[in-house]
C-alpha cells in the first residue's frame, strides 16, 4: 500500500526487533502510545502476528527508511466486522512529517475497502496531539473518555476512544480521495475487461447453469 510519501509493507524478520526498540519502556513513542512501562519483546510481536492476533504494517519513507508500525486487530467478536487500529512514528526525527497522518490513513482504507470493516476504533491518549489532530480531521466521532488511565511525567491523564462506521468512512473518503486515491488490489481496467469478456459468454450462449434454468 503507498500513498503519497510513505508505504505500508508486511514485517520482515528483523523488523520486529525494530519494532520492539521503538516501543521500549521509556521511549518516546511509547509515552505517545501510553505505554510507557510495558515491555514489548520482539518475540511476543512474531507470535502475535503469525497466529493472527494483531496484524502489523511496517511504515516506510519514501527513501526506503523504516520509520514506524500500525496495527490492527478483530474486535468486538463474532463476525462484528469491528476492528480496532493502532500505531506509531518510532524516529522522533520524522514526527510532524506527515507519516503517521498518512499511515493510519492507508490502514484505514486497507481494512474497509479490504477487509470489509463496519467498524474501525482507535485510542489515543488526551496529551498525543499528533493523533488527536488526526483522529479530529479525518472523520472519526468521540466515543468515550476513560478518565486518569495513563501515569506519565508524574500526572494522570485521559484515554479517548475514537471510532469511524464504514457509511462515515465512505462519505469522509469522497472528501479527500482525489488527494490520496485509494488503492485497488485489481485494476479497474481489469475488472471491465473481464466483465466484458463474461458478458459476450454468456451472449453466445455458452455453456452455464445460467442456460440451463432459462
Amino acid at each position: 500500500m503507498k500513498g503519497a510519501i510513505c508505504a505500508l509493507r508486511w514485517p520482515e524478520s528483523d523488523d520486529y526487533d525494530r519494532i520492539a526498540a521503538w516501543l521500549r519502556p521509556m521511549s518516546h513513542a511509547a509515552a505517545l502510545t501510553g505505554d510507557t512501562h510495558e515491555a514489548i519483546d520482539a518475540a511476543a510481536l512474531r507470535q502475535a502476528a503469525e497466529s493472527g492476533q494483531v496484524r502489523y504494517f511496517v511504515v516506510v519513507s519514501r527513501d526506503g527508511e523504516p520509520v514506524g508500525v500500525v496495527n490492527y486487530r478483530a474486535a468486538g467478536g463474532g463476525g462484528a466486522h469491528s476492528y480496532a487500529m493502532g500505531g506509531a512514528v518510532g524516529i522522533s526525527e520524522r514526527w510532524q512529517a506527515g507519516y503517521g497522518a498518512e499511515a493510519l490513513s492507508l490502514l484505514t482504507d486497507f481494512v474497509f475497502h479490504q477487509l470489509n470493516a463496519h467498524r474501525v476504533e482507535f485510542s489515543t491518549a488526551s496529551y498525543n496531539r499528533h493523533s488527536l489532530q488526526v483522529l479530529t480531521r479525518d472523520g472519526f466521532t468521540l466515543e468515550g473518555v476513560l478518565r486518569d488511565y495513563y501515569f506519565v511525567d508524574g500526572e494522570y491523564h485521559h484515554r479517548t476512544i475514537w471510532s469511524i462506521l464504514r457509511h462515515e468512512y465512505y462519505a469522509n473518503r469522497a472528501e479527500y480521495g482525489r488527494r490520496l486515491p485509494m488503492p485497488e488490489l485489481v485494476p479497474a481496467e481489469d475488472k471491465a475487461r473481464a466483465r466484458e469478456s463474461l458478458a459476450k459468454y454468456l451472449a453466445n450462449d455458452g455453456p452455464s447453469s445460467w442456460g440451463e434454468m432459462r
